[in-house]
């Protein structure tokens, strides 16, 4: 029999592509496993199913290279960290700049509720700035709460994303 390239697709018969699925994980799992033990390396491979299921292989353990992969990203991070931080408060000292005239004006009539005073007095252009940013607070709060409902949505499907393998969770 002679093996054929495919072009790489949807298969859109549902019950082909769980088989599909089935099968290249197997096959990339047993790749992973020849491939560990001809040069002595550590490997894993986490694949999530259509339906949410994660199954993972890993050699010598699933657990085992990521922790040591995740002590690895920690330790090559704490320095980025300590440099962002200096960089973050010089980033709040410039925000804390003093506020102009009609910034001033808008921040007492956000916090006292009367926006027709906060905006009487502006013109046209600054009218259009305060519109600019009003437009961008909208989109970011849109997508907060798009991030928020997607985050509930999770918890209420009982965390799709660790689903479990044939043998009821992660193998190794």
């Amino acid at each position: 029999m002679v093996r054929r390239r495919i072009e790489i697709e949807l298969i859109e018969d549902k019950p082909k592509r769980h088989t599909t699925f089935t099968k290249r994980r197997k096959g990339l799992e047993k790749k992973t496993r020849v491939f560990c033990n001809k040069f002595d390396a550590e490997a894993a491979i986490l694949t999530v199913s259509e339906a949410g299921n994660a199954f993972g292989y890993g050699h010598p353990s699933v657990d085992m290279v990521l922790d040591r992969y995740l002590d690895r990203a920690r330790e090559e991070n704490n320095g980025v960290e300590e440099r962002l931080d200096g960089e973050v408060e010089d980033e709040v000292e410039e925000a804390a700049a003093p506020l102009t005239e009609v910034e001033k004006r808008i921040a007492d009539g956000m916090e006292s509720g009367k926006w027709e005073v906060a905006i009487g007095d502006l013109g046209l252009e600054e009218l259009g700035e305060l519109e600019a940013e009003m437009q961008k607070i909208k989109s970011n709060v849109a997508a907060r709460a798009r991030e928020i409902a997607a985050s509930e949505k999770n918890v209420s499907d009982g965390g799709s994303s660790s689903g479990n393998s044939s043998s009821g969770g992660f193998r190794s």
